[in-house]
């Protein structure tokens, strides 16, 4: 059964795998008055109008019963129409790959906490990643790691876990005000005041007020700077405040883990004390009085 493109699912007219036979096979998306979506064996008239001869419903089932008719009634059309849905292949696997990706986007949506729509990489590092300075990028801040994407797409160019965060900066100019600066001026009073009209309206058209936000993100093995031009920083820090509690958590969770598993200190035996005891006092550093007390509360026993 062939998979129908968006554009082939037009209830008006029935749309024909191969124009160039009679009889052919299409399919037309018809309302349910009339017999619903189905496939159609079709014929075209000396005149080349198109008539139906036989609907088969829009299924698997169909789609055989159709094609047994067809090849009964024009066996030579076999090779001509699987030569066509051959040629549908490239197309029917990149509609494939986009549903797979609007599918992947929606749960990915589900689970996003912020999204940093078309920010520009300024620089850092981040090892293995195909990211490069001045290029836009989305990223994600997800319930675990965040993620960054090339714009308004589905691939995944760079994870880093929570956990491995250390850092997050948020500042920047902020708004920046640029153009304007035309000063009024001319001979006489009307003068002036016609030069002061024409700057009002010169800096009223140049002067433009943009957004300059840089977002600096420092994990164990990276170190991001990124441009945010849609939020100053105040407003995106209020934006962030989810994900950043959630990084928070994660760094004293790991932290608090770290602590919990730390291997007891190894205890040492009291001829490795008695050993350093020893060394200790050849060296001068013990007297033999202070030697001799050492040595007794390590062995439990008064000095001699």
């Amino acid at each position: 059964m062939p998979v129908i493109l968006p554009s082939e699912q037009d209830a008006d007219v029935p749309h024909l795998l191969l124009d160039k036979l009679s009889p052919t096979i299409g399919w037309q998306y018809r309302p349910q008055a009339r017999g619903g979506p189905a496939f159609l064996i079709i014929h075209r008239s000396p005149l080349g109008g198109l008539q139906v001869g036989q609907s088969f419903p829009l299924t698997e089932d169909g789609w055989a019963s159709a094609w047994q008719s067809l090849i009964r009634q024009n066996p030579a059309a076999a090779p001509q129409l699987l030569a066509a849905l051959t040629a549908r292949e490239p197309e029917l696997a990149r509609l494939r790959a986009r549903e797979a990706n609007s599918r992947y986007l929606r749960e990915l949506n589900a689970r996003t906490l912020v999204i940093l729509k078309e920010v520009a990489y300024l620089g850092g590092y981040i090892p293995g990643a195909a990211i490069r300075a001045g290029a836009r990028y989305d990223v994600r801040f997800v319930e675990n790691r965040f993620l960054i994407f090339p714009s308004h797409q589905a691939e995944v160019l760079a994870e880093v876990p929570y956990s491995e965060v250390e850092d997050v900066e948020i500042g920047g100019p902020g708004l920046v005000k640029t153009g304007g600066g035309f000063v009024g001026g001319g001979f006489g009073v009307q003068g002036a005041a016609e030069g002061m009209a024409i700057a009002s309206v010169l800096n009223a058209l140049t002067r433009r007020t943009s957004i300059k936000t840089v977002v600096r993100i420092q994990g164990t093995s990276c170190e991001l700077f990124l441009l945010h031009t849609k939020l100053t920083p105040a407003q995106l820090r209020i934006e962030m405040s989810r994900p950043l509690g959630v990084i928070r958590s994660a760094r004293a969770t790991d932290a608090a883990g770290g602590i919990q598993h730390e291997e007891p200190a190894k205890s040492v035996s009291p001829v490795e004390q008695l050993t350093k005891l020893a060394d200790m006092l050849e060296k001068g550093l013990l007297t033999r009085d202070e030697f001799d007390l050492m040595k007794a509360k390590l062995f439990g026993s008064p000095p001699i």
